[in-house]
């Protein structure tokens, strides 16, 4: 396990999660959105689902609860909302997973299955590579380290 995982997991295991999913409920989202989870995000899926943080939060998929609201940001809603609105201006390899709840969200690259770069998009930018993984991502989110 490289450094960056190691901090990565030591972020994950501190903050709230939903729960792992299974196989069946990943794949189920891969199919929906039509790309394949790269394999650290994949590892993020199946052992917390997804999470929230001191201020932000990281969409995943879980088990909805039809009796309450979701706690947690759906990785195939938030996509395909997302997909609806912008229309062609977002590319169908990016996957929102984060957003500083104003104007930056945050895209998870599944071109690159290996590495899953994240970039960022807000009035004035586009794309901007802010880590070289879901991985550092995760790390820099929860330590308040993401320039944009």
């Amino acid at each position: 396990m490289s450094l960056i995982e190691e901090q990565c997991r030591n972020v994950l295991v501190s903050i709230d999660t939903s729960g792992g999913a299974s196989a069946e409920e990943i794949t189920k989202a891969e199919q929906a959105l039509g790309i394949v989870f790269p394999a650290g995000y994949r590892k993020f899926l199946e052992r917390y689902g997804a999470a929230m943080g001191a201020g932000y939060e990281i969409a995943g998929v879980f088990a909805l609860n039809d009796d309450e609201p979701p706690m947690w940001r759906d990785i195939v809603g938030a996509t395909n909302q997302i997909r609806r609105v912008t229309g062609s201006n977002i590319a169908s390899t990016l996957l929102p997973i984060s957003s500083d709840g104003a104007s930056v969200t945050y895209y998870l690259d599944v071109r690159d299955r290996e590495r899953s770069p994240v970039v960022a998009y807000a009035p004035g930018v586009d794309g901007k590579r802010v880590a070289e993984s879901f991985e550092e991502f995760v790390v820099k989110l929860s330590n308040g380290d993401l320039e944009v």
